[in-house]
């Protein structure tokens, strides 16, 4: 055999085992696998302030940039003060901070009390507005911050890119709801005391950080349940015609036995009154319940998920309701579903995103033994578990980094618009350091 001959023959044989262990890789990817395109093993963990690790860093909103960077937005908590400050992360699409976002792509805002980031949205010229709250002594006030592309605080809104807003001197905060409209403004989900107990609320902001008056008169919307209710909220979204959609929670004074509790104003801060004759809704679903997240599908029903106690477990909790309100009965036989993502252990659904094709993406965590992972489920339209999505439908995600396990608690979840990508935030803690955000990314 010529020399020609043999090293034709020996370039195929190795081109037949390169494509042999192409195939092999790629059949390994699937939907539901950890991207390993994104830190090299689908999972990120951060500390917000690297030469004080002794903080306590917790993610509990993630949006994606325009040019598919990561922002990651929380608390950093001191123990030892009791204080913490608003967090952010930025990330390559890679999964490394970005060293043009603040010099590390790290950045801490101090507010001057109990300071807690819970939600963030990009504006149209990628500058970054997150919400949350600052607390002194047990009153809240709703806390906003808006920051240039480079991670400085933006002085055209509201003169140091911070807003604090104190209505009448009420505990008023924010536990996450966020949204931009189109005109630029900002609304954001929240709570006030009205004296006896707690109200839902909802805020709207000019694009320079002042309260909009147009909105209900004061730039406040409040509304109940019912009186000696407490109610909360912890999500909104916009809906295409300018209608605001809140979930949350509504249960006694004492803050037990709650349901979910959704509501929908029309654009001026009004109740719609297409919406359940009243714009309210409650579900109860036999336990006690918080909303924690919504979507909305393109044909205007709403997606809501969360969690359920019955006192001794917590599940997964999903509803789907008609653009009337209405529970969408096409919907798992009877508009809810409820169920463990490990059967007998505890799980905990914090976000949902409904995809353009019509299926549901639920994220938490879930009770891995005496510990906990990082939950993501997938649902058909119809509201069975996807089969296609890691054989059943449902994935855990444990960092497992330390020799001594860790609790991994998901907060919530962002698709990215370019491939589809699932990207789960929240906080990574093995005990003998203090928690640090944690990020994980999920092939679709």
């Amino acid at each position: 055999m010529s020399i020609r001959l043999k090293t034709v023959l020996y370039k195929a044989v190795l081109l037949s085992m390169v494509l042999g262990l192409l195939g092999f890789t790629i059949a390994l990817a699937a939907p539901g696998d950890l991207d390993t395109t994104f830190s090299g093993d689908g999972l990120v963990t951060s500390y917000v302030v690297p030469s004080n690790p002794g903080r306590g860093d917790v993610v509990e909103g993630i949006a994606i940039q325009s040019n598919d960077k990561i922002v990651a937005v929380g608390y950093s908590y001191v123990p030892s003060s009791s204080t913490s400050d608003f967090a952010l992360t930025q990330y390559n699409p890679d999964g490394s901070l970005d060293t043009t976002f603040s010099g590390d792509g790290r950045v801490i805002t101090n507010f001057g009390g109990y300071d807690s980031a819970f939600d963030v949205a990009i504006q149209s010229n990628g500058k970054i507005v997150v919400a949350g709250q600052k607390c002194v002594s047990d009153i809240c006030d709703v806390a906003l911050a808006r920051y240039n592309q480079n991670g400085a605080l933006d002085a055209t809104f509201s003169g140091d890119g911070k807003q604090i807003f104190d209505f009448g001197g009420r505990d008023n905060g924010s536990f996450g709801g966020l949204a931009i409209q189109s005109n630029g403004k900002i609304v954001v989900a929240g709570y006030i005391w009205n004296g006896t107990n707690y109200d839902m609320a909802i805020y709207r902001f000019n694009t320079n950080g002042t309260p909009d008056t147009t909105f209900s008169g004061d730039g406040v919307a409040v509304g109940n349940f019912g009186p000696g209710r407490r109610d909360d909220t912890r999500d909104l979204v916009l809906q295409s015609d300018g209608k605001i959609v809140v979930v949350g929670l509504s249960g006694d004074v004492n803050g037990d036995n709650n349901d979910f509790a959704i509501a929908r104003l029309n654009e001026n801060g009004t109740a719609d009154t297409t919406f359940s004759g009243d714009g309210r809704v409650t579900t109860n679903f036999g336990g006690d319940e918080v909303a924690w997240g919504l979507d909305l599908q393109s044909n205007g029903k709403i997606v809501v998920a969360g969690a359920k106690s019955n006192g001794t477990l917590l599940y997964f909790v999903v509803a789907r309701y008609n653009a009337n309100g209405n529970l969408d009965t096409t919907f798992n036989g009877t508009g809810k579903k409820v169920f463990s993502v490990i059967p007998g252990a505890w799980s905990y659904a914090r976000d949902v995103k409904v995809l353009s094709n019509g299926k549901i993406v639920v994220s938490g965590a879930t009770a891995n033994g005496s510990l906990s992972d990082f939950a993501v489920v997938r649902l058909n339209s119809g509201g069975g578990f996807d089969s296609t999505f890691s054989g059943d439908g449902k994935v855990t995600v444990g960092f497992e980094s330390y020799d001594e396990g860790e609790e991994d608690f998901g907060s919530t979840l962002a698709v990215q618009p370019v491939d589809g990508k699932y990207v789960l935030g929240g906080y990574i803690h093995n005990f003998s350091e203090a928690p640090e955000f944690g990020l994980a990314r999920v092939l679709p």
